[in-house]
Parts: structure tokens; sequence; C-alpha cells
């Protein structure tokens, strides 16, 4: 068995994607558009997890006063998320002032949020958070591997907002899973909730991308063939593949998040990046 060390570091870095175009990655635009819609997420849902966390923080002192590591790493999770979802909203700005539409769909991914801290459990909610990290780690194995030839020719202001992004992910990937089992987490838990929030961000994120693809193609903003070519279909193939089995290996009982990784090309990335 392999375990990988887990470290964490909030950092404060600094992008500009005012200028990004539509189509920022020509190379994959619909892994583009759907990143897009994955950002519109993240002002509703990391300030969601941050709640979360908090509420758990406070159960998990009074209940096991002993585990000050896991208590350092809520510390860390919640200040890096905090970084993500200021980052992300000034590009959503950009891409609201682009878009007509996505107010309405943002509405309800706000309530829906608000709705899960005001009628679910701790242990829901965590198992959804936990749910949400394992799929942010697999986002982030997908963009550090198969995903790059599509990344050639990417907006490097968009592009790296996500590598930042998703490489952080990464580190804190056993986070949301450690409190989940630390507060007595069920594996059927994790199981269903696992499913529960992919649907949910993919009946959101989906839709917008779509909205917002549409009315590029609509401008003839950017010209989406209706069959990608041979290399478009290969890499989609891999993308799928990878997702796949990474999503099994994940959804195993003995599952540990450690055992996913190193991400060297994410930790390069981390370690050139310059912060404010």
């Amino acid at each position: 068995m392999t375990w990988n060390p887990i470290t964490m570091t909030v950092r404060k870095p600094d992008f500009e994607p005012a200028n990004a175009p539509h189509n920022w990655m020509p190379g994959n635009p619909e892994f583009g558009y759907r990143l897009n819609g994955g950002s519109l997420t993240l002002p509703y849902l990391e300030p969601y997890l941050i709640r979360v966390m908090r509420k758990a923080r406070a159960v998990l002192e009074e209940r096991h006063p002993e585990r000050k590591d896991l208590l350092r790493d809520i510390d860390l999770f919640n200040g890096q998320e905090a970084q993500h979802y200021q980052l992300h909203r000034r590009y959503n700005d950009l891409l609201r002032e682009r878009y007509e539409g996505l107010e309405a769909l943002e509405r309800e991914l706000a309530d829906d949020f608000a709705r899960f801290l005001r009628e679910e459990t701790l242990e829901w909610n965590l198992g959804y958070s936990a749910g949400f990290e394992t799929t942010g780690m697999i986002t982030a194995e997908l963009f550090f591997g198969e995903a790059q030839p599509g990344l050639v020719g990417a907006d490097p202001a968009v592009r790296d907002l996500w590598a930042w992004h998703l490489a952080e992910e990464f580190e804190h990937r056993c986070v949301a899973f450690d409190v989940f089992r630390a507060l007595g987490g069920r594996y059927r838990r994790r199981l269903q909730l696992f499913f529960h929030q992919a649907r949910h961000l993919d009946h959101f994120g989906s839709r917008a991308a779509a909205l917002m693809q549409a009315q590029d193609e609509a401008a003839g903003r950017v010209a989406m063939r209706p069959e990608p070519d041979r290399e478009g279909r290969s890499l989609g193939r891999r993308m799928a593949w990878a997702s796949r089995s990474r999503v099994l290996f994940a959804l195993m009982p003995w599952h540990d998040p450690r055992r996913h990784g190193p991400l060297p090309e994410a930790s390069r990335f981390l370690d050139g990046l310059v912060t404010v």
C-alpha cells in the first residue's frame, strides 16, 4: 500500500482573465465550456463547504480534541477554498457580462446550498462535501494528465487559474474525507452522496456550459464541429476512460485519497506560481 504525504499551503495568486477569448480552450472547446460552468458554481459551492467544515470543526474539537492535525487541516482547507471562490468570482463577473441567463441558474444553485445547510444533517453535508472533493481530485488528475493535449493554445490566464485551483484541490483531497470518517460517516452514505453531488453539480454546470456555448455559436464566436476529428475523439475517449476508472477506484470501501498521487505536474506548477 502506498500512502502519499499531504501538505497544504494557502496561496494568494493573481490572474487577469479579462482579455480571455470566449473560446479560451480551442484545443478542447467542450472541456473549456464545462470548466466555465464549473467556475460559476464556486462562489456558492465553496462558501457552503467552508460553512460545513466550520460546523464539523466545532464538533470534532468537542469529541476529539486530540485531533490537532485534523483541526489544522480544516483551517488550511478553508483558507484555500476561500481564495478559490474569490478569484473565480472575478472570472465569473466576466462570464456574466458576456452571456445572458446565467443569473437565474446561479440563484437556483444558491437556494440549493442554503436548503442543504438548513434541512440536512451534518453527516449528509459532510458526505456531499467529501463527494465533491473526490470529484475535484479526479478533475485535477485529468487536467494535469489526459487533458493536457487539449490545453495547447489555451488562454494562459484562465488556464493558470484552473491549474492553481485544481492543484490545490489535489493538495487538500483528504480533508473532507478524513473529517467525514472521523465523525462517524458511513460508507454507504459516502457512496450515495458522491452520486448525489455529481448529479446536482453536473445538472447546473452542463446547463450553464450549453447556454454559453450556444450563444457563442449563434454569434459566430466559435465554430463547434458536429463531429470531432479523429484527434478530438481520441482525446475525449482517453479522458472519459480515465475519469471512469478513477471514480471506480475512489468509490471502493477501502479507498483513501492518499492512494492517489503524487501529481508532479501540479507540484511543479505550484512551485513556480507567483503570489501577491
